[in-house]
């Protein structure tokens, strides 16, 4: 993109994939804190040692700059590097006790160095579903798990596996099931058939349908890859937060719901391109290539020979020359709703505002 114009001269038409996501570095150690910011320091210097790169065009040069940002990272990253509790915002520091406090949030300053991780919109859809159904497996209850009785414990868990087993009855899908060596079945597909299926989600697990369409219209736009409506998205996600604790005060909202809720439009403001092209999703996609290539095109005979042969496999999956070879499928086309058309600027907008300003000129 230049300066001068704002005019793009490429531009990556599959986002948030793995065909550009190349691998760095391969080490064999613990994820710890330490290692971590460690690692992250390392990657921070080289990028500050990076110089322009000179094009020579028609015997004139072109000095192409690069502005790398870390938001392929996820929350215990993030956690780690600003030294922040799993359980307070990163970026404005808010504990437990002050997340459904709407009135007193004025009180925690935002902290702009960390707006620079962006949003996570990928986990953000798993974030925003085990919300709702935490709030419905408590929803007769009205208190946390550490507040219930012995008695209260066990309606809960028959609650959460009606709800569970309603799920898959009526909509085929499996939530919070445990998946052995990957976690649980909570994954952004399934977040996005809870969402996009808000009056049967709100059927079954009882939490008012307005408060899912909402949540689901701002993880829509947030993905979407479209610039956001600073304005109008800041006042919907209030309008969000408002209905959230006017009928479910009595579940803290997570930290993951806090960000976007009420710090979602100055991080996209802050944001180089639209948000949703910085998501962490291509990192979680690799994880299944990883998966795939050590199981299949591996050496087994030693530790040395598998890692190695699964360090190969991932540079030439990845590799640039290779990857803009590569024939990009068509993705069938889906129609925003016009909830959702409110919160985001389309080409057709920035069309309507240019015809306006010439007419005005005129």
């Amino acid at each position: 993109m230049t300066d001068d114009t704002n005019y793009i001269l490429w531009k990556n038409l599959t986002p948030s994939s793995t065909r550009y996501c190349r691998p760095i570095k391969f080490l064999y150690k613990k994820e710890t804190k330490y290692n971590t910011c460690k690692e992250v320091e390392a990657i921070e210097n080289e990028i500050n040692a990076l110089v322009p790169i000179e094009i020579v065009i028609n015997n004139i040069s072109v000095p192409v700059h690069c502005k790398l940002v870390m938001t392929m990272v996820d929350g215990k990253v993030i956690n780690n590097l600003t030294d922040t509790s799993s359980q307070r915002c990163f970026i404005c520091n808010c504990g437990p006790k002050n997340m459904n406090d709407l009135k007193n949030i004025q009180e925690f300053k935002i902290n702009e160095d960390n707006l620079k991780y962006g949003l996570s919109t990928l986990h953000a859809w798993i974030n925003f579903l085990k919300c709702i159904l935490n709030i419905s497996y408590k929803l007769n209850i009205h208190e946390s798990t550490s507040r219930m009785s012995k008695e209260e414990k066990g309606k809960v868990l028959q609650q959460t596996k009606n709800i569970q087993q309603t799920f898959w009855n009526d909509m085929g899908i499996k939530v919070d099931k445990i998946v052995q060596g990957q976690g649980t079945s909570n994954t952004g597909n399934v977040a996005r058939r809870f969402f996009k299926n808000a009056e049967m989600s709100s059927k079954i697990t009882g939490v008012d349908l307005n408060l899912i369409k909402k949540l689901g219209d701002i993880l829509i736009a947030i993905s979407s890859g479209y610039e956001i409506n600073f304005e109008s998205f800041d006042e919907y996600c209030k309008e969000t937060a408002e209905l959230y604790i006017e009928l479910y005060n009595w579940y803290r909202m997570p930290p993951s719901m806090h960000k976007i809720l009420l710090h979602g439009s100055i991080v996209i403001k802050h944001a180089l391109v639209p948000i949703g092209l910085l998501s962490e999703e291509a990192q979680e996609a690799c994880n299944k290539n990883y998966k795939n290539f050590r199981e299949n095109h591996t050496r087994k005979t030693s530790r040395l020979s598998t890692n190695t042969d699964l360090m190969h496999a991932l540079l030439i999956s990845s590799d640039p020359v290779i990857s803009s070879k590569r024939k990009i499928l068509k993705t069938p086309f889906t129609e925003l709703p016009s909830s959702v058309k409110q919160l985001i600027i389309t080409e057709n907008d920035e069309e309507t505002e240019d015809s306006d300003v010439c007419s005005d000129s005129e």
